[in-house]
């Protein structure tokens, strides 16, 4: 039986481009499996390629050629989410804090939180999400209270849509 010659491993340090190795992925592969997995903030997917050894060079071109190829979006991000928080039933003070610790900007926030409202007062919303916990507004009013202050609705909804507190 022949013996074979091992070849060496290549470094995980060069780029495919340049050595030819199929096997390690480009960082525009890996924020695409990112993105496959999970929508993200531009500044969320650099920590995390960044996180994985990429030069942060390096990982501010892959994220901006995602954000080229329609990938990636700090708007359609800002929202997406907010629209599905607040279809679960989280007011704006609680879509408004999320949305600032994914690190997005206060114009984008304050745009998405208006959009999310979808033509409709906060109140709205709020008295939905009583109706769906089937709290009315006479029975268990400091549970109701909780609930909506739980979820990030201002007071001055609460405050509207159950009267002042005793």
């Amino acid at each position: 039986m022949t013996e074979r010659k091992r070849t060496p491993r290549r470094s995980a340090s060069r780029s495919t481009a340049s050595s030819g190795a199929q096997d390690v992925p480009t960082p525009l592969d890996v924020a695409a499996r990112l993105l496959a997995r999970a929508p993200r903030t531009e500044a969320d997917l650099e920590a995390r390629l960044v996180r994985l050894g990429y030069r942060r060079e390096t990982a501010a071109a892959a994220v901006a050629r995602c954000r080229e190829l329609g990938w990636v979006g700090d708007a359609a991000y800002a929202r997406e989410r907010a629209r599905a928080l607040r279809a679960r039933g989280a007011g704006s003070l609680k879509i408004a804090a999320d949305l600032a610790a994914r690190g997005l900007p206060e114009a984008l926030v304050e745009a998405a939180l208006v959009e999310s409202l979808a033509g409709e007062r906060e109140h709205d919303w709020a008295r939905r999400l009583l109706e769906r916990r089937r709290l009315s507004h006479g029975s268990a009013r400091a549970r109701a209270w909780g609930l909506l202050q739980r979820h990030g609705f201002p007071e001055e909804v609460i405050a509207g849509l159950l009267g002042e507190p005793e």
